[in-house]
């Protein structure tokens, strides 16, 4: 046997005085009830008061016992029950570096991150959702909510001037995606990372084990082309210091290694059937069959020690209440 709430076990030190106290009056009651109706009664009158007072006392404190036991949470024997299925909670974490402006996908990658989160969604309606955008830092745009006109409202706004940091950190955009979802305990959790994998800081691999730790599934989804292009500015392109334009290309390794290592899945494009096969793969998280279903869980059974209890209680009422004649 096992207890819920063993803490409720220091009641039971209250148990001792209160015994203290019914011997005391019961010694009392019994040289009073001897002085008043005489030694040639006493033997009849001292069968009714030891159970009138007396054994009704002990039924009070077995009452008062069985009460605190109940209030303990006894639980003994297990039974099969379904795992919870609380819905889903994702963290959408996109990328938003000046490469994400790039064009080798039409209309743009960012555009096409933009309407990837916008399937997603749509395709779950009772799931929660968070925001992150990531460049050179990251940041939160929208905590996990089920309200999906805030994060309409912040689609419109992403793009490379939403931050002030430059450069692009696949760790710290992952991390705080994780760290937005960390918070539920119920919920199937998982990170879908909208990029295009090329990363100038950090270390993708320490993401990858954090996200392990916590059980988290990170699928991602590359955007743009091996081949690359070059980055659009306003009035001309991205050059480097040597003055040559820039050219970004889709980096797929920390991209397949951050989905391989954590449990999810790497998806090239964001197509129709890779969105769908996408939300598939969300879907089948909140499926009890793809997690075992079932679960063995302690059965609790407190209500066998709070009827105890209310016998008990009855049975001290009765003893109190019952007139007992022929005596006196």
């Amino acid at each position: 046997m096992t207890f819920s709430n063993p803490e409720v076990f220091w009641s039971l030190l209250l148990l001792a005085p209160a015994w203290f106290l019914l011997q005391s009056s019961y010694l009392r009651g019994k040289v009073e009830l001897l002085r008043i109706g005489g030694a040639w009664r006493g033997q009849d009158l001292h069968a009714v008061y030891l159970l009138k007072s007396f054994f009704s006392g002990i039924a009070l404190v077995f009452a008062f016992l069985f009460l605190i036991l109940a209030w303990a949470g006894p639980m003994w024997g297990s039974l099969p029950v379904e795992e919870p299925q609380d819905g889903l909670d994702i963290a959408l974490c996109v990328d938003l570096s000046r490469s994400m402006t790039a064009t080798d996908v039409s209309p743009s990658r960012l555009d096409q991150a933009r309407e990837a989160v916008r399937s997603l969604l749509g395709a779950f309606p009772e799931a929660r959702f968070a925001l992150v955008g990531f460049e050179g830092s990251a940041m939160t745009l929208t905590p996990l909510t089920p309200d999906k006109a805030v994060l309409e409202r912040w689609l419109e706004e992403l793009g490379p001037n939403l931050t002030s940091s430059t450069g692009s950190n696949l760790e710290l955009g992952v991390q705080e995606a994780l760290r937005t979802v960390n918070f539920s305990s119920q919920r199937h959790k998982a990170v879908v990372l909208l990029t295009d994998g090329e990363s100038l800081d950090g270390n993708p691999s320490a993401a990858s084990r954090l996200a392990v730790a916590q059980g988290t599934e990170v699928f991602t989804v590359g955007l743009g082309t091996v081949e690359g292009t070059n980055i659009p500015l306003s009035g001309g392109l991205l050059k480097d210091t040597f003055g040559f334009p820039v050219v970004t290309k889709l980096n797929e390794a920390p991209l397949k290694m951050l989905a391989a290592e954590t449990g999810g899945r790497y998806f090239s494009g964001a197509d129709r059937t890779n969105l769908r096969e996408l939300q598939d793969q969300l879907s089948s998280l909140g499926n009890p069959a793809s997690r075992g279903g079932v679960k063995l869980e302690s059965v609790s059974h407190f209500r066998v020690f709070l009827l105890l209890s209310f016998f008990s209680l009855a049975g001290f009422l009765l003893v109190r209440i019952v007139p007992w004649k022929g005596i006196l």
